[in-house]
């Protein structure tokens, strides 16, 4: 059976009307790259719903369990941003879509989280296939971005499997193909990691 990831990426939202992430996800949940299974997602851009729909996500997988969580995300730079860590606080006054701003999003205190997986080769991945530019980041931005990454942090730590965030750039600053090509051999890459590692995802446990 091939490797399961569970892709994530967000719709529209201010004024980006085209999103690249949410346009990928779809696209690699229709068509994965060979040897993957893919399940591909648009999440909402806002701090409450964007949790739950992955959770749905998650839940509507059963039984299987992705072996790895990533999930896109834009930013206004024109190169590609893989993300080390999430916050425990968010950091920005900016409203969601629903107009709900990050400081009334309670995560739970605690630490910062932080991927498992070795971003250095990734990002050599992301280079191979074209990216240019790739920055590997220790801040995700304190938005809908930042709060989704942490969650799917802890839903990997629970599951026993990796999470990631990338952001992409614009397509005004990188067209539709070439950021399929670039997170194509991405996903190539984490699914060779899987691959190799001998522990077994967990059940998802109720909430």
């Amino acid at each position: 059976m091939h490797p399961l990831l569970l892709l994530t990426g967000f719709g529209s939202f201010e004024d980006v009307d085209r999103n690249p992430s949410g346009l990928l996800a779809k696209a690699f949940g229709e068509r994965a790259p060979e040897g993957l299974d893919v399940f591909g997602i648009e999440l909402p851009v806002t701090f409450h719903g964007s949790a739950l729909e992955l959770d749905r996500a998650l839940a509507g997988l059963a039984p299987r369990v992705p072996h790895a969580i990533l999930a896109l995300g834009v930013h206004p730079g024109s190169g590609f941003r893989l993300e080390r860590r999430a916050r425990a606080v968010l950091g920005t006054g900016r409203p969601d879509v629903a107009g709900v701003h990050g400081a009334e999003v309670d995560l739970g205190g605690g630490h910062d989280l932080a991927t498992s997986l070795d971003l250095e080769p990734l990002a050599a991945a992301l280079r191979r296939a074209g990216a240019g530019s790739v920055v590997l980041s220790e801040d995700a931005g304190g938005y809908v971005c930042e709060r989704i990454y942490r969650h799917v942090l802890e839903r990997g730590r629970q599951l026993g499997v990796p999470a990631l965030f990338l952001h992409v750039p614009p397509l005004a600053s990188s067209p539709f193909e070439r950021q399929h090509a670039v997170l194509r051999e991405l996903l190539l890459e984490v699914g060779r990691v899987v691959s190799a590692t001998s522990a077994t995802p967990t059940t998802p446990r109720t909430r």
